[in-house]
């Protein structure tokens, strides 16, 4: 309902212990680090290097995503598989285990694998150069030694095949097809020295590819053909391509050392954290600052911890000064039932410090608006249960488990809403159902604005408060208080006709035109309140956008009713009618769920952001970020 309080706290301690420290407050995982301020306390930095950290996480990390996950980590167990546990006691032992080893023997032997594939695919480029001359009958050593004759591999196009043959045959040369494909032709040319220009000639006129067995024809011991050539690179390439898949095979066998590797990946980066943390210490000769925030919940606790770890520490906390809560980082801090909403929060930024924390406030909207947006209370069901089951199995931590939490209420807000307004996988209960948009939407159009509106007068009462905070009291009481009183008196007056409506609409009326601007001049500031009115055009269309909840709501619903027909259409199949109804129920009633659920996320969340946040709320707070042992793969307990 409000943002936490923080706290600064600042330590001294002997600069030997520095390091021991950090690790201590990583396992408390409840302080945030600041930067010291070097010049003005006259410290020097702390000077950290972390690409040694770096580089062994990039291979360990790159290790860990080539290896095969062990067979109790395939499927639906690797999803919902929960973080082996580790103390945090060990952090210091499991670097000792040989990692550096394990990682440089399974390098090496990827690196051969590579080079052994590497030239398998070198073998195949080969062959495939040399396959289309394979019929040639003749031994290679033959194409050898003719000092006086030109030998050539040619491949042309197969429509000057005929001419080459003619313009040859009255020159000292031969030709012989040795392949005929669709669309080429592979030739041998003999031809005699003297009539080479003539012969180069000939060939420079038609498309022409010159095919060179030099580098074959050196290694040529006896009498070799290229059958004989082919058959033995298919062989090398095949031999090369068993010992890759050995080297697979002795690699996929350092699976076994995935959870220790998993925990030292933890562990380097942990201690790549805490060497940051170590950066941004202040030094003297002897001596290390430490500056940061902590909860002001936790404050007691935090002293009791750093008093026990060491007696040679000084430990100050005390209350932020005014010129530093700019920087003080913010804790949401919210009811449990309500937590699950700091998402929203989340995904538009966090409030700034003594600003308006808004998830309280837009829970019951956003609870509501999804459930209407997708009005199908089978869909919810399932979310929920899905949801659920995988809480309970996997148990997550942080933003996933806080997420999941959200689902599990959205999804209750459909079974709840999706039976008083839509259905059950496009089957109404009409004995519960309230509102029935299909037959008639403007009841439900008539809620959605109805809504719509409370929640832009809950904005402007916001906008009020915010500026009452900020002293100016006159202003938010006469111009943000004189919107709500002239909007809902405006509404009530349209519909009712009740003269008292239309007084108090003129009350708030002249509070904003008298009130809305702070010019001295009464007449610029008659014309310019009267302008301020014009603002009344902004809430209408603010209103008027909740109107999108309808559209979403019978989308929704009139896709699972075309499911639903497709479904009897299908049913009636001959013989495999049954199974392909089955398919389309289950597909189409997911794929409408995925959309629905997507499509009221999005819309719901942009409702909050631009017709609800815009008036009042004042984002750009810096998140807490304690300084904690890293769990990437691994958790880490006290």
């Amino acid at each position: 309902m409000a943002i936490a309080r923080v706290k600064r706290f600042e330590i001294l301690l002997p600069a030997e212990e520095l390091d021991g420290f950090l690790s201590h407050l990583q396992e408390l995982g409840v302080a945030q680090l600041d930067p010291v301020p070097y010049e003005e306390l006259e410290l020097r930095p702390t000077e950290t290097d972390p690409s040694e950290y770096e580089r062994w996480l990039a291979r360990i990390g790159r290790l860990l995503q080539n290896l095969p996950p062990s067979e109790e980590q395939k499927g639906l167990n690797r999803i919902l598989a929960e973080k082996p546990k580790y103390s945090a006691g060990l952090r210091k032992a499991l670097l000792d285990f040989g990692y550096q080893k394990v990682v440089e023997d399974y390098e090496r032997l990827e690196a051969r694998r590579n080079e052994l594939l590497q030239e398998a695919k070198q073998l195949e480029r080969e062959w495939e150069f040399l396959r289309p001359l394979s019929a040639l009958p003749v031994p290679l050593r033959e194409l050898t030694g003719l000092e006086s004759c030109q030998v050539q591999f040619i491949q042309i196009q197969p429509q000057d095949l005929s001419l080459i043959q003619e313009q040859t045959r009255e020159l000292p040369a031969e030709v012989f097809v040795v392949r005929e494909e669709k669309s080429r032709v592979f030739i041998l040319l003999l031809n005699h020295q003297t009539a080479r220009d003539e012969v180069d000639r000939v060939f420079s006129e038609i498309k022409t590819v010159y095919i060179s067995l030099a580098h074959y024809l050196v290694r040529i011991k006896g009498e070799e053909r290229l059958a004989d050539i082919l058959v033995e690179l298919q062989q090398k390439r095949e031999e090369k391509l068993r010992l890759a898949q050995q080297l697979e095979k002795d690699m996929a066998g350092f699976a076994v050392h995935r959870p220790a590797l998993m925990a030292v990946h933890d562990v380097l980066l942990s201690e790549r954290e805490r060497l940051a943390g170590a950066g941004l210490a202040g030094l003297t000769e002897k001596t290390c600052c430490l500056l940061g925030w902590i909860p002001g919940a936790e404050a007691e606790s935090f002293a009791a911890r750093v008093k026990n770890y060491s007696e040679h520490i000084y430990l100050n906390i005390r209350e932020p000064k005014p010129e530093e809560m700019a920087e003080a980082p913010v804790i949401l801090e919210n009811p449990e039932i309500v937590r699950p909403f700091e998402v929203i929060t989340g995904l538009y930024g966090l409030p700034q410090q003594r600003a308006i924390e808004p998830t309280i406030f837009l829970a019951p909207f956003f609870f509501v608006f999804v459930g209407l947006c997708v009005s199908e209370a089978g869909y919810g069901l399932v979310v929920t249960l899905l949801s659920l089951l995988y809480l309970k199995l996997a148990r997550p931590k942080g933003g996933t488990e806080l997420f999941l939490r959200l689902l599990v209420y959205l999804g209750i807000s459909n079974v709840i809403l999706g039976t008083l307004v839509g259905g059950w996988f496009g089957f109404p209960i009409k004995s519960l159902q309230l509102i029935d948009p299909l037959k008639d939407p403007i009841p439900f159009m008539i809620l959605a604005l109805i809504l719509g509106f409370i929640q832009v007068m809950l904005s402007t009462f916001l906008s009020l408060v915010r500026e009452y905070r900020s002293g100016n009291r006159a202003g938010a009481v006469a111009v943000k208080g004189g919107w709500l009183l002239l909007l809902p008196s405006l509404v009530g007056y349209l519909l009712l006709k009740k003269p008292v409506f239309g007084i108090l609409a003129l009350t708030g009326a002249a509070g904003i035109v008298f009130f809305s601007s702070k010019s001295r001049n009464p007449l610029a500031r008659f014309f310019s309140g009267l302008y301020a009115l014009y603002g009344i055009s902004g809430y209408l269309a603010d209103t008027l956008s909740y109107s999108r909840i309808l559209a979403l709501g019978l989308s929704t619903g009139v896709i699972a009713m075309v499911v639903n027909n497709l479904f009897q259409i299908v049913w009636k199949i001959p013989y495999v009618g049954w199974l392909a109804a089955i398919l389309v129920f289950i597909g189409g009633h997911l794929f409408n769920l995925g959309i629905g659920f997507l499509g009221a996320f999005v819309h719901s969340m942009r409702l909050q952001f631009v017709e609800f946040f815009t008036r009042f709320y004042q984002s750009g707070g810096k998140p807490f970020k304690p300084l904690k042992l890293e769990s990437k793969y691994v958790e880490f307990i006290r």
